[in-house]
C-alpha cells in the first residue's frame, strides 16, 4: 500500500496542475478536444511529479484497462511490482493510486448530451468504486467550452457516500466572458 503521504501529495499536485497548467494550455491554445487534455495532464502530471513517480515505482498509463469491469480510464496513475517476474506490464501492477475520465464537451445547446456523457462517466467511477472495489483516488475533468450555470455534478448522496474520501471533480467552462478553472474536492 502506498504511503499516505504520496497519496496526499500527488492529490494536491494534480489540483494544482489543473488550476494552473491546464488553464494555461487552454489560454494558449494547445487544448483540442479530450486527447490533446489527456496528452497535456499526462505531460504535467510526470514532470511535476517525476522524483515521487521514480521513487515510488509509480507509472502513468493512458487507456489503463479493468477486465473485471470492462472499462477503460482514460489515464490511470498505477504503482508497480518491481518483484514481479511477469513478462506483461499489466500483471505487474500491484495497485492503482488514481483513475482520471475526461470529458471536453464543445457542444452548443446540446446540454442533453453532455449530462448523457458526464452521467454515463459518474456511474463509471460508482461501478469502479462499488463493483471493481478499487481503492483509488478518481479524477473527473471536465472542460466546456460555453457557458455553464453549474460546473460541478455530484449530488449530495453521493458526496455523502461511494464517492465521499474518493472523488475529485476539475471542472472548467466558460462564465462571464472568461474561462474558469475549478475543483470540486470530495477528498478532502
Amino acid at each position: 500500500m502506498l504511503d499516505e503521504f504520496i497519496v496526499k501529495l500527488i492529490d494536491k499536485t494534480i489540483k494544482e496542475i489543473w488550476v494552473n497548467e491546464i488553464k494555461k494550455d487552454y489560454d494558449e491554445d494547445y487544448l483540442l478536444k479530450e486527447d490533446s487534455l489527456k496528452n497535456s495532464l499526462y505531460f504535467h502530471i510526470r514532470s511535476k511529479l517525476e522524483d515521487v513517480l521514480r521513487d515510488n515505482n509509480l507509472r502513468i498509463y493512458p487507456e489503463f484497462y479493468f477486465p473485471e469491469l470492462k472499462y477503460r480510464a482514460d489515464l490511470a496513475i498505477v504503482q508497480m511490482d518491481t518483484e514481479s517476474e511477469s513478462y506483461y506490464l499489466k500483471d505487474r501492477v500491484k495497485e492503482v493510486v488514481a483513475i482520471f475520465e475526461l470529458k471536453y464537451v464543445n457542444t452548443r445547446n446540446n446540454d442533453e448530451a453532455t449530462t448523457q456523457w458526464v452521467m454515463d462517466d459518474i456511474k463509471k467511477f460508482k461501478r469502479y468504486i462499488q463493483d471493481g472495489k478499487v481503492n483509488a483516488q478518481f479524477y473527473f475533468a471536465v472542460i466546456y467550452e460555453n457557458e455553464r450555470k453549474r460546473m460541478n455534478w455530484m449530488d449530495q448522496r453521493s458526496i455523502n457516500h461511494w464517492a465521499k474520501g474518493r472523488v475529485t471533480e476539475l471542472d472548467a467552462a466558460i462564465v462571464g466572458d472568461k474561462m474558469q478553472f475549478e475543483v470540486y474536492s470530495y477528498n478532502g
